[in-house]
């Protein structure tokens, strides 16, 4: 009978030999490697290994710093052991005014010091050096000390105070079996087993007196996890990419912005319940934005809300407000980035996105986050209408994977017609990803296009919605997860 060990495995039973059989995990060496060698000599009989759990007392943060600079009631005694007593108005000069309640506090309660007071001052007075819980610190200071063998009131004291905390950890005791006696003593023949064949042991010969060891073929590799991008950011990055390989150019706004591009230039109205669908953070400081160089602009902004101006609408018919276009506010729609970008004049036919984060004020919840990104997109070119609309629509949702959609009518207030876009999950059956329509003109006349000749299909899509169903998620709020397991596991969809 022969027994083959790799050359660690045979250093360990020589060492527990030397040791008289058995050892703590942790006193023979490198103790994750001790761990590993003694797993693979238990598998083959020739150790085994005996745990214990025991809780064990830390010193917290708080209990570390007076260990070193001692307890409030240590430092008044060492002022008091130099004067032999000390008035009140002296010790508040010594110490802080917390440091020194807990002093007095606990100096009182273990019977350390007496306070007295007489004609109006107060005195305090030693009467014992030995402050109990300094053993019991130092010796958690020194070293691993046991619950069970501290006096269970000075314990309880230290807790109470938040000096110490209990933590349990697990002790391994390894010990040789006979069959492993037997090896570690000669008795049985040791071969040296070998992972893999060097070019040394091949020229030498040694290999003769070597085993290789055993590959199994059924063994799980080591798991690694290399840096990769956040699932979301990658699933934006594929969003990005569809759009620009359908035409389309992407463009930004701040985050900061005025509701002038955030609302009014959409025709939302000042006062109307519409602009509630979108409400907002509002900035504190600084409050309003300067819109001095877009004075012509804003004139036809604020007469198509007024009258219509030249659109052949009739306006919202209230009295526009300059201050409140104004108002700074957090972005709450991308649709603010169309705005601008119409508003510098495109060329005509022109295709843009945007993809952004946007804020409003919503519950958190499975479905609803107040941070969010938010996907906006718009083709102005002549003669357009809603089945280009709904086919830009449905060629997006497919290359992103659906295989298919329905529209059906809808309000949007700065799109007439509108409609709402919905692609069929698997499990969850139709849900909605996209509100959109056709710019009205109360948009786009202001903005100097010849309506009705140019039009401007729009959409907005929710995209972390569409982000929850390709990555398998059921919370929104997990698309920002900082879970270090997810995202090590979680795979790229593509």
């Amino acid at each position: 009978m022969e027994i083959a060990l790799s050359k660690g495995e045979m250093e360990l039973l020589q060492l527990l030999r030397s040791r008289g059989g058995r050892a703590e995990l942790g006193d023979i060496g490198d103790k994750s490697r001790v761990a590993a060698l003694s797993t693979l000599l238990k598998e083959k009989g020739l150790l085994k290994i005996v745990e214990r759990k025991k809780k064990v007392l830390r010193l917290t943060e708080r209990g570390i710093r007076h260990a070193k600079e001692g307890l409030p009631e240590e430092k008044i005694l060492r002022i008091l052991r130099e004067r032999g007593k000390a008035n009140l108005s002296e010790l508040s000069s010594l110490m802080e005014e917390d440091e020194l309640n807990v002093a007095l506090g606990e100096g009182r309660r273990k019977g350390l010091l007496r306070i007295e007071s007489r004609d109006g001052e107060v005195t305090v007075i030693p009467l014992s050096w030995e402050v109990p819980e300094r053993e019991i610190i130092d010796k958690i200071m020194k070293g691993e000390l046991e619950e069970g063998d501290v006096d269970q009131g000075i314990l309880k004291s230290l807790r109470r105070r938040g000096l110490v905390e209990t933590e349990e950890v697990t002790e391994a005791e390894i010990i040789l079996t006979p069959l492993g006696l037997d090896a570690a003593e000669g008795r049985i023949p040791l071969i040296e087993e070998v992972g893999k064949l060097s070019r040394d042991l091949i020229v030498s010969g040694e290999w003769k007196k070597k085993k290789l060891k055993a590959y199994d073929v059924k063994a799980s590799p080591p798991v690694v996890y290399p840096g990769k991008p956040h699932p979301y950011v990658y699933f934006l990055e594929e969003v990005r990419e569809i759009l620009i390989g359908m035409g389309f150019t992407e463009v930004k706004s701040p985050i900061v912005e005025s509701e002038f591009w955030n609302f009014d230039v959409l025709f939302q109205a000042q006062d109307h319940p519409a602009r509630e669908v979108h409400d907002s953070y509002k900035l504190a400081y600084p409050e309003a934005a300067d819109l001095s160089r877009y004075d012509e602009l804003v004139n036809r902004i604020a007469r198509t809300h007024e009258d219509g101006w030249i659109t052949g609408s009739k306006g919202w018919g209230y009295k526009w407000s300059f201050e409140i276009a104004r108002r700074l506010i957090l972005r709450s729609q991308t649709t603010a980035a169309s705005a601008r970008s119409l508003a510098n004049g495109l060329e005509v036919p022109s295709k843009i996105f945007a993809i952004d984060k946007v804020f409003r004020p919503e519950a958190p919840d499975k479905t609803h986050a107040f941070e969010f990104h938010q996907c906006e997109g718009v083709v102005l070119a002549e003669g357009m209408n809603v089945r280009n609309l709904m086919g830009f629509l449905a060629e997006f949702s497919k290359n992103l994977g659906f295989k298919e959609v329905k529209f059906k009518p809808a309000y949007f207030p700065f799109t007439e017609p509108s409609v709402e876009a919905y692609v069929k999950h698997e499990k969850l059956g139709w849900i909605e990803i996209a509100g959109s329509g056709l710019f009205r003109p109360e948009m786009l006349i202001p903005l100097g296009y010849d309506y009705p000749r140019v039009q401007a299909l729009a959409w907005g899509i929710g995209i972390g919605r569409l982000a929850m169903i390709k990555l398998g998620l059921e919370d929104i709020r997990e698309l920002h997860s900082q879970n270090l397991d997810y995202l090590r596991k979680a795979p790229l969809v593509w």
